[in-house]
């Protein structure tokens, strides 16, 4: 089911699972990436629908949610669904977060540790000081190749760099599509956010059952992201094998055998 929040960023989200006898009533989060969409869930939808209630948004600027004026920071995207919880009367969620999502999880946990009830973060993770030379390359390619090509070419380069396999061409296909349908002042817009993103976590407070993914052959390296999950106080780290960053598609079953076991042993 379809519907929309009355918020100034009327946020479009699938609603699902909801009235499953005997199954889990407490509400899932899934945030996607940047240049995704709910849709993109839809491996994890199938498995988790039928014993969770999930609310799966379209974040600002994505699929066919809209892109309010001027600069965006993640606080922005958190406020976002922060209000979107409250429209659908949400006090407390499990939040699943991918990438930007994950971003966007680990701010609202940040902030408001008290609504999220566990948190999953999937090749997402804060940098502190200096940004790694990878990340500072991949911002102002994305930004020269939009500049001149166009959010198309950006994106069938994205998509060949995620799904490298000639198997996986339907999903470069989609990834393309996606992209081209997105604005290009959206697109900007959430990448900037992501590479000015500052946060301090407050780990001392984020007490809640934590799960942190990491692809072997992300962007980032693994022992960045095991170093960051040890600062938690209850953290669950994976490494998922054969997998680059969009590890929700690439690796959909390992992904949906980890988070069904995860939420059995933290969702009410």
């Amino acid at each position: 089911m379809r519907r929309h929040t009355t918020s100034d960023v009327p946020l479009h989200y699938l609603g699902l699972g909801l009235a499953k006898p005997g199954g889990q009533s407490e509400a899932i989060l899934l945030l996607h990436g940047l240049g995704s969409c709910a849709q993109d869930w839809q491996p994890q939808i199938e498995a988790l629908s039928p014993t969770h209630r999930l609310i799966v948004p379209d974040m600002r600027g994505h699929g066919r949610s809209p892109a309010p004026d001027g600069a965006w920071q993640i606080a922005d995207f958190a406020n976002d669904i922060f209000n979107l919880m409250d429209q659908l009367d949400l006090p407390r969620v499990h939040v699943v977060g991918f990438s930007l999502g994950g971003m966007v999880g680990l701010e609202m946990a940040n902030r408001a540790p008290g609504r999220i009830a566990s948190l999953c973060l999937i090749n997402s993770q804060p940098f502190q000081g200096s940004k790694p030379p990878a990340l500072l390359f991949a911002y102002w390619l994305r930004r020269t190749v939009i500049a001149t090509f166009g959010l198309k070419t950006m994106g069938k380069i994205i998509g060949k760099k995620l799904f490298p396999d000639p198997s996986q061409q339907p999903l470069v296909d989609r990834f393309a599509a996606q992209m081209a349908g997105m604005h290009k002042r959206a697109y900007l817009a959430a990448l900037d956010a992501i590479f000015h993103w500052q946060i301090q976590p407050r780990f001392e407070t984020l007490l809640m059952p934590v799960k942190i993914m990491a692809a072997d052959q992300d962007y980032t390296p693994v022992a960045s992201k095991r170093a960051f999950a040890a600062q938690f106080h209850h953290c669950e780290f994976e490494v998922i094998s054969n997998s680059r960053h969009a590890t929700p598609l690439d690796q959909a079953q390992r992904v949906n055998t980890l988070l069904r076991s995860f939420l059995a042993t933290h969702s009410k």
